[in-house]
């Protein structure tokens, strides 16, 4: 029988409930997109699906609720605590089907369709459970409820990329958003004084998601390290991108998100012929900048030239320029290039630093990650590559990576048409040459005429490169490239590009 009043210390539950389930619903979410993206791949697509499955899951539950017999605080707690239990191994079991499975989407559906499901019965059992103790459902209880939970959601959105994430790890804070659904259950369990089996049970959940809590880090990195062939050597997350770094003999490989950065025993093929080809551009190249290179690979070669006063690093995240100091792997490597006086670090979004900087640069070295997703796409795109000259000097010259010419060959081309529609007075050249690690790779170089192109000498002590080799590298242009439309910051046709190219070597 419904009592006629509500206790203070039963309605405070209930409304912190609302709070605390809005911001695991959130989290879940972002949770299931962010794990999506790393281990599958397309961002966009990963957020979307995990966005609209469990938006979809959600109004399943909400269909169900009303359904649902026993008493609302019973019902309540035991959908919390099956929803700790599911969403708190959502990583676990997505991981895993990466993994071992070849039906990895599929397992993505399901989990990220189940947690919407709990999700959706959280509010209308909320509601119930107030009808339950007397209070009459209304549009102001109503009300009340939705804003919490839409306040709780905006908190939750600011925690999860700027604390949970960099911090804990991706399989650490599903573990912990777990830990709060039971926190919840007990709570109402608690307050309501119903059902001890449940609330023992809730109490077991606990001890188990705590101990799984304890393990993440060593359990996430023994699943992940099953996609990787050499041995992993370090596992982390940074507030921007998960980086592994493996080692087999003395081979060591860096990779972002999945995606192979270097491999130690051909990098120099790479960073040589990037940063020979722009600074034997240019005569006596003092100021530099470099986007991306936050290994500090390239930083490395850049500092052969001895007319070099000053190098810009310019890269988004912190972990990884502190990583390319502190580790011996990397820094030796690097040769410790990062630690150069030369040397200016800054950690800044490079579309950002492009628009804002008041400098002027001999040469600008693009050394980024490949367009896989949205979030990338301004930075091949035509008003980047149009504001680079404008951060030039008169002699300067720039020069960026443009993809495997093999694998993505018209994601290559559109970082040259687009950079050619933009950089119209100057003169534009695409070559590539063979990376044994990455294959035949890309770049395009913008010189302000035809005789500045190799018109210096390389130094002496490359471990690849000379001046013949390079000259026949650089001045062997590609100029059969297919026509493809240029990217913009409104139509990012470069993602579309790369994707299509990539999906005919994937196996799905």
């Amino acid at each position: 029988m419904a009592r006629s009043k509500l206790t203070k210390a039963e309605s405070t539950a209930i409304f912190s409930a609302a709070v605390l389930v809005a911001v695991g619903g959130i989290i879940y979410e972002l949770i299931l997109g962010t794990a999506a993206s790393y281990l599958i791949g397309d961002s966009i697509l990963s957020f979307s699906l995990a966005t609209g499955i469990t938006l979809f899951g959600m109004g399943i539950g909400s269909l169900i609720a009303p359904r649902i017999k026993i008493s609302a605080a019973t019902s309540f707690a035991i959908n919390e605590i099956l929803l700790g239990i599911i969403g708190g191994n959502s990583v676990l079991i997505l991981y895993s089907a990466f993994s071992f499975t070849k039906i990895s989407w599929l397992v993505f559906a399901i989990i990220s369709l189940i947690v919407g499901i709990f999700i959706g019965l959280e509010i209308p059992l909320l509601v119930k459970m107030f009808e339950s103790f007397g209070r009459k459902s209304s549009v102001s209880l109503l009300s009340k409820i939705l804003a919490l939970d839409y306040f709780g959601a905006l908190l939750a959105s600011l925690v999860f990329p700027l604390i949970l994430l960099p911090y804990l790890g991706l399989m650490r804070t599903a573990y912990l958003v777990a830990f709060l659904n039971v926190l919840v259950a007990v709570l109402i369990l608690y307050s309501m004084k119903v059902s001890k089996k449940i609330l023992i049970i809730s109490g077991i959940a606990i001890l188990m998601l705590g101990a799984l809590f304890s393990g993440a880090n060593r359990l996430e990195k023994q699943i992940d390290s099953k996609a990787y062939k050499d041995p992993v050597i370090l596992y982390e997350h940074s507030a921007y991108q998960k980086i592994v770094l493996t080692k087999f003999k003395n081979d060591t490989r860096l990779f972002l998100n999945n995606q192979l950065q270097f491999s130690s025993l051909d990098e120099a093929r790479y960073h040589e012929t990037l940063s020979g080809a722009a600074m034997a551009s240019v005569k006596n190249p003092k100021k530099v900048a470099i986007f991306g290179g936050g290994d500090g690979m390239l930083a490395r070669e850049v500092l052969k030239y001895n007319s070099v006063e000053k190098i810009t690093l310019v890269d988004l995240d912190p972990f990884v320029t502190d990583l390319a100091k502190k580790s011996p792997e990397i820094a030796r490597l690097n040769k410790n290039s990062l630690s150069n006086p030369k040397v200016e670090i800054i950690n800044q979004d490079a579309f950002k630093f492009a628009f804002e900087t008041n400098e002027k640069f001999d040469a600008i070295l693009i050394d980024l990650v490949d367009p896989s997703n949205e979030k990338l796409a301004k930075l091949y795109s035509q008003q980047f590559y149009a504001q680079i000259p404008k951060i030039l000097s008169s002699k300067g010259v720039f020069i960026t990576q443009a993809t495997s010419s093999y694998f993505s060959p018209n994601a290559f081309a559109s970082v040259f048409n687009t950079i050619k529609s933009s950089n119209s007075s100057r003169e534009v050249i695409a070559f590539q040459t063979n990376i044994p690690s990455f294959g035949e790779w890309g770049f395009v170089l913008s010189a302000p005429n035809s005789n500045a192109i190799l018109s210096q000498k390389l130094p002496q002590e490359l471990a690849y490169q000379n001046q013949e080799r390079l000259s026949y590298t650089v001045k062997k242009s590609v100029s059969n490239l297919p026509k493809t439309e240029i990217s913009t910051l409104l139509t990012p046709k470069i993602v579309q590009y790369y994707e299509n190219d990539i999906k005919q070597w994937r196996y799905y």
